[in-house]
């Protein structure tokens, strides 16, 4: 498996952000369900590798 570094995980972090607040805006609710989820994935491995 690849080894993610900090800012690389904090670039999909803002990325996802970003994703979640367009679906947001096109009342997506499913989409933003599951993005959240992943975001909440990327933020506990960022906490991880810090």
């Amino acid at each position: 498996m690849k080894e993610m570094s900090k800012s690389y995980i904090s670039k999909k972090i803002n990325k996802l952000n970003k994703k979640i607040h367009r679906a947001e805006e096109q009342n997506d609710e499913n989409k933003v369900w599951w993005r959240k989820m992943k975001l909440e994935k990327l933020k506990n491995k960022l906490n991880k590798t810090s």
